[in-house]
């Protein structure tokens, strides 16, 4: 009797490619589209043996959109054979771009590409540096505080909201074309370039490619973004996508649609909307002002400070303010006051304890110091995380040297015994060197020798023996929040990174073990 084996077929590489209609790709996502995208799509007859018939491939909901075919239908298709269609989206047209391409063979259901992405308008005009473009930051933070102050700090923003105000001075042409702009499409999405990030190529780029020579570091570039090429006018103007960014230029991820001379300006761009209708100051029947707020909707990510000195867990901010404008300081106590107006009010503070706030300035030259300022506002984010600052002041003077491998220290008598009680904000120091090291350290004892001198005990020597002479300053570190969650720049030119920025750093409580609060 024959061997009787029962099995079953088992599919192979040609059962799931051939004898069927492939459609690639079948979902065409442009993301922001600020200048005319070609995209090709590639029908093809994978059937070995069998001739199809395309009798239609319509586009519903393709305003703006070319689409230029092989042939007319009813179209042929023989066997393993392949045709193209290009796509062509346009700036003009609805914001949202949600279209589908379907394609209709003879005997088969329709098979559709679907085509979404978002029309933005490139914003094209300069600002007039003399007055300078202000950048905003905004976090938020939802902070409970116990009554001895003892904050749990929560931030709600993953990224700071961020804006950009400035005045354009535009005259001619470029005149009516940001009245008509903002008039007809005021309230779309624009792709707005970071102003104070232009740089200007130092080459000629030919049409069509795709490497831009430049220098990306320190300015807001990012894969995925995009930039913005400008001309000497309004009307010459490009925006491109980046696809990767090298030591010394980017790429694109499509060609250039025009040639760029040598002293085009480059701008990383985000996108934006208008906060608010522009205010236009009429200068001449020719010229007007323009002062225009933009609010930016996509997340605006920056590096966190990572080099900076580290205390008790947390960074130190060693760079001394700028005090060309006076520097406020304070001091916020949580008083709780119970008054019934007949009798004495009865006044408690149960926290004992004042928060220290300090104003600190930053007056920036160039776009390194700028970027590592941006950094410790991202660093603090708002008022949610900590830092210790230095009050930068001679608060502390040595009297004594002091040896290497002692813990005692004398200095000038100012109430530090009697008054602080080594309370947060008082029990550390910064001391520092003119040769430039610095110490930190808690104190953990301090005594009144007599009317001129106190000893003060820290937690661990320094290390180095210590003479008078040799001491530069002795600062308390204060552990400080910011005291709001909104911090401005204030950018003065577009060549040098030139900017101001202030915040005011309130104390907290730090904790008595080396853990950093949770926050």
């Amino acid at each position: 009797m024959a061997d009787r084996r029962v099995g079953a077929p088992q599919a192979m590489f040609g059962d799931d490619f051939f004898d069927r209609i492939h459609v690639a790709p079948q979902v065409l996502n442009l993301g922001n589209v600020s200048s005319v995208q070609q995209r090709a799509v590639r029908v093809w007859n994978a059937y070995r043996a069998r001739a199809l018939t395309l009798t239609d491939a319509a586009l519903s909901d393709g305003e703006g959109i070319v689409l230029t075919a092989p042939g007319t239908p009813p179209l042929p298709f023989a066997p393993m054979s392949e045709r193209t269609w290009q796509i062509a989206v346009g700036t003009d047209g609805p914001p949202v771009i949600s279209a589908t391409l379907s394609f209709r063979f003879d005997g088969f259901a329709a098979i559709p590409v679907v085509i979404t992405g978002q029309r933005i308008v490139a914003w094209a005009f300069v600002p007039d540096w003399s007055r300078g473009v202000l950048e905003r930051l905004a976090w938020k933070t939802d902070i409970l505080t116990s009554p001895a102050q003892v904050e749990q700090r929560r931030g709600l923003r993953s990224a700071p909201r961020r804006s950009f105000e400035a005045t354009m001075i535009v005259d001619g042409r470029e005149r009516m074309l940001l009245d008509l702009a903002v008039f007809g499409w005021g309230g779309r999405t624009w792709a707005l370039p970071i102003w104070p990030d232009v740089q200007w190529l130092s080459n000629e780029h030919a049409l069509g490619v795709r490497v831009i020579a430049c220098d990306p570091s320190h300015r807001d570039f990012r894969v995925g973004g995009l930039v913005q090429l400008r001309g000497k006018t309004a009307f010459d103007v490009e925006v491109a996508e980046v696809e990767a960014i090298g030591g010394a230029s980017i790429t694109l991820r499509h060609p250039t649609t025009k040639a760029w001379p040598r002293g085009t300006r480059l701008y990383p761009v985000r996108t934006a909307r208008l906060a608010e209708p522009p205010k236009v100051t009429r200068l001449t029947d020719q010229a007007a002002s323009v002062r225009a707020r933009f609010d930016v909707v996509e997340a605006c990510e920056w590096p966190v400070i990572t080099d900076a000195p580290m205390y008790r867990g947390y960074p130190v901010l060693t760079q001394r303010p700028d005090e060309t404008e006076s520097l406020s300081n304070g001091w916020q106590r949580a008083l709780l006051t119970l008054d019934n107006e007949f009798g004495r009010p009865f006044v408690l503070d149960p926290a004992d304890w004042a928060a220290v706030s300090q104003a600190h300035a930053w007056r920036m030259h160039g776009r390194v110091e700028r970027a590592n300022v941006r950094s410790w506002l991202y660093t603090l984010r708002g008022r949610q995380a900590a830092v210790w600052r230095p009050t930068h002041a001679d608060d502390l003077v040595l009297v004594a040297n002091v040896a290497g491998t002692a813990t005692a220290m004398d200095v000038a008598n100012v109430g530090l015994a009697r008054f602080a009680g080594l309370r947060p904000g008082r029990r550390d120091v910064r001391i520092e060197l003119r040769d430039g090291q610095a110490f930190h350290r808690r104190i953990t004892a301090a005594v009144a020798l007599d009317d001129d001198v106190e000893r003060l005990t820290v937690d661990a020597a320094l290390g180095v023996d210590l003479r008078t002479r040799d001491v530069l300053r002795i600062s308390f570190l204060v552990l400080s929040r910011g005291d709001s969650d909104e911090a401005e720049i204030e950018h003065h030119t577009d060549s040098d990174g030139a900017a101001d920025a202030s915040i005011v750093l309130r104390a907290v409580r730090d904790p008595d073990t080396d853990t950093p609060i949770p926050v």
